[in-house]
């Protein structure tokens, strides 16, 4: 956002401010010498130049349907916005729109205002409707790292200046973390996260931790995926600009899921997802407790990081294919149920 952008809103909201806040109304005068952004004190202003600015503010404000009232001597008006023109009329949003709001939010964590967008966003959420019985609270938190929060800027420099790094890293099945140095060929945002494709040196790297592996033609190296968020710690910088040669961004592999999800639940998946008719007889044949579920087609890049995703959906999303998917959201809520039972039992 420029900063001549800035400045206009910023002067659109202290007007609507002031217009809000008079009971009698003020005159033009009165608003061009209240109101910051039409007067400067570093050099004299023209006040047929700060009265047309207001001028224009008043039609933006009009335009975006606010009322501004005039009252007094046509001569010298007075404007004022009255509160009974200003309330929004009652407000519902669907589950879907609710969940897209919040996502959209996510990315605006870096905006102008970070704590008045929060507690909007916890008034519109509050007038989300939900299915039948439910509560808005239900609805999944949707985040995406748009703005790259969590990218360390030592990481950013090394891509770009192709520097060996070091760094700890938590294996995603174990929990384990150890030291990891690799090659950081490329940084990339997928499903909300952030992940650096690299090359690791000088051990094997753990078949575990791979998204997706490629061996480029007449070598022995592999490309790996790291998600950021699994590294803890600082990371640690080596050797000269240019040690390596960047290799090519992967394509990283994407795998479709069949889920049959509760009617009205699971609205994430349900967004990412597509719907299947199952009458149709390409798709897999619903067993017997799963009748009246909806199918939904879901495509993801790392296994492990989606089955969380669906184990957080409890018994309202069931994995049917593939067997590996399933498996994995299996072993989710196996170790939330171990956590919740004194001696892990």
């Amino acid at each position: 956002m420029s900063q001549q952008t800035r400045s206009t809103e910023e002067r659109l909201v202290s007007l609507l401010l002031t217009l809000r806040n008079t009971a009698t109304g003020l005159s033009a005068e009165e608003l061009v010498a209240g109101v910051p952004g039409y007067t400067s004190s570093s050099q004299a202003t023209n006040p047929i130049s700060a009265r047309r600015k207001l001028e224009r503010d008043k039609d933006t404000l009009r335009e975006l349907g606010v009322k501004v009232t005039t009252t007094g001597d046509p001569d010298e008006p007075r404007y004022r916005i009255d509160e009974e023109d200003y309330i929004l009329p009652s407000l519902h949003l669907s589950a879907e729109q609710a969940a897209c709001l919040s996502l959209a939010a996510s990315a605006w964590r870096d905006g102008d205002l970070p704590a008045t967008a929060r507690r909007a966003l916890t008034k519109l959420r509050a007038v989300s409707e939900g299915s039948a019985g439910s509560s808005s609270t239900e609805l999944p938190t949707l985040t995406a790292d748009l703005s790259g929060d969590e990218i360390p800027e030592v990481l950013v420099a090394a891509v770009d200046e192709r520097r060996i790094v070091t760094f700890d890293y938590a294996s995603a099945r174990s929990g384990s973390t150890r030291a990891r140095t690799v090659e950081p060929h490329h940084l990339r945002l997928a499903e909300g996260a952030w992940y650096l494709d690299a090359i690791e040196l000088p051990t094997a790297p753990d078949a575990e931790d791979v998204m997706d592996s490629k061996k480029p033609e007449g070598t022995e190296i592999v490309l790996r995926t790291f998600r950021l968020a699994r590294i803890t710690g600082p990371v640690a910088v080596h050797s000269h600009p240019g040690a390596f040669t960047r290799l090519p961004a992967n394509v990283p592999t994407r795998r479709r899921a069949l889920i049959a999800a509760i009617p009205g639940r699971a609205l994430g998946l349900r967004l990412a997802g597509a719907h299947l008719d199952p009458t149709q007889p390409s798709h897999v044949e619903l067993p017997a407790h799963l009748m009246g579920r909806d199918l939904i087609a879901v495509e993801y890049e790392d296994p492990f990081s989606f089955a969380g995703t669906v184990a957080a959906f409890g018994d309202a999303a069931v994995v049917l294919s593939p067997v590996a998917l399933r498996q994995a959201v299996l072993a989710h809520l196996r170790g939330v149920a171990a956590l919740a039972v004194p001696g892990g039992n």
